[in-house]
């Protein structure tokens, strides 16, 4: 084969592969980040296979039939801070659910951002489920290599 039709063929192949790869990267998918880290990027797992989704939607939606409570939402601490959920992908003419974080027994959607003269404010939901999702999540990032053993261990114990 010729330099020039080698080129060619690649060429047509990139052509005929980007509406597919554009696809893919607009999939709906969850964005799970282990808030474990003030100072260095926190360990992150995408998640964009349907049986996963699954999983994770029905724990959440589990989690979130508890009641929820509004107040001050708690400061950050150094240490385990809880596994944030954001919904990415998919079609953007669809508002997305608002980004999540789960802690413990606890589910908690920041409502307003802190401001100089005032706290931020958090809707939260308190259930079982919500711990039972957090362990979960815990699980398939040590499963996806975000999480080693001993900083699965230590996120165990501060829960």
């Amino acid at each position: 084969m010729h330099k020039r039709s080698l080129k060619t063929l690649i060429v047509g192949l990139a052509l005929l592969a980007a509406p597919v790869l554009a696809l893919a990267a607009d999939a709906p998918g969850l964005q799970i980040t282990y808030l474990v880290y003030s100072g260095r990027p926190n360990p992150v797992v995408t998640v964009t296979d349907a049986a996963s989704l699954r999983a994770i939607e029905t724990r959440l939606a589990d989690a979130m039939a508890a009641p929820a409570t509004a107040g001050a939402a708690p400061d950050p601490i150094l240490g385990y801070n809880g596994i944030l959920i954001e919904h990415v992908g998919g079609s953007s003419a669809k508002a997305k659910p608002q980004p999540l974080v789960i802690k413990g027994q606890q589910v908690r959607i920041d409502t307003a951002p802190a401001t100089e003269l005032k706290s931020a404010t958090a809707s939260t939901r308190t259930s079982a489920a919500a711990s039972d999702l957090e362990a979960m999540l815990l699980k398939l990032g040590q499963k996806r290599g975000a999480l080693d053993a001993t900083t699965l261990n230590v996120l165990l114990d501060e829960r």
